[in-house]
């Protein structure tokens, strides 16, 4: 694992960061793979300078160690697929983290698969549809009024990715919108998603998808 954002290097202590390489360390994937972690520097450049451009009471929101953004990936250039962990974003800065990291791991590792293994976040869920399409959902977890359940294989039939974004802007419109709803919840924290179902709505506590960076939008 190379930990990109080393505190102890002090050059962007806005940023955490972790990148896990899962295939065998041949020369020839150490220089793709110094390729794709100097690109990911330069991000990390833009993103300490916006963070040092914000004032003190923004950078105050951010929390412990005025750590404003969080960034967690596996690469598996064997397997083809990138696990993207976590993808946090604290300040208000002028820069879209994730179309960002998207362009970066598109260049590198365009015959890949993003995978996401517990996407909680609305927001961030709608981000994927936006510029890769519906991704494929592999397993969920939903939390219902009485118990909860983990889906998968056969039991997805009835539930897809469009779905549930489809029933979370509904829930969230039926409610005041979701911008209300960012408000009251506060800043750090992921707008949960909702599933419609045969017994009622269920919250998804969260789900694995799966979706190809090749894919384009159209």
């Amino acid at each position: 694992m190379i930990d990109l954002a080393d505190e102890s290097t002090g050059k962007w202590p806005a940023v955490r960061a972790s990148i896990e390489f899962s295939a065998v360390a041949t020369p020839e994937a150490e220089v793709r793979n110094g390729s794709f972690c100097r690109e990911l520097c330069l991000l990390f450049d833009r993103l300490q300078e916006g963070f040092d451009c914000l004032g003190w009471e923004e950078k105050a929101r951010c929390g412990l160690d005025k750590v404003a953004f969080v960034i967690s990936l596996q690469i598996d250039r064997e397997n083809r697929k990138i696990v993207l962990d976590k993808l946090f974003k604290y300040a208000d800065i002028d820069l879209h983290l994730f179309t960002e990291l998207l362009e970066i791991l598109q260049r590198h590792f365009p015959n890949c698969d993003l995978v996401v293994p517990s996407l909680q976040g609305y927001e961030l869920a709608r981000e994927i549809r936006r510029f890769l399409g519906a991704a494929v959902v592999e397993c969920v977890f939903l939390k219902g009024d009485t118990e909860e359940q983990l889906l998968m294989g056969h039991a997805l039939q009835d539930l897809s990715f469009e779905g549930i974004l489809k029933d979370t802007q509904r829930h969230y419109e039926e409610r005041g919108g979701v911008e209300k709803k960012r408000q009251k919840q506060g800043r750090g924290w992921e707008l949960p998603m909702y599933w419609r179902g045969r017994e009622g709505e269920d919250a998804v506590l969260w789900m694995q998808v799966r979706i190809a960076l090749s894919r384009q939008v159209i």
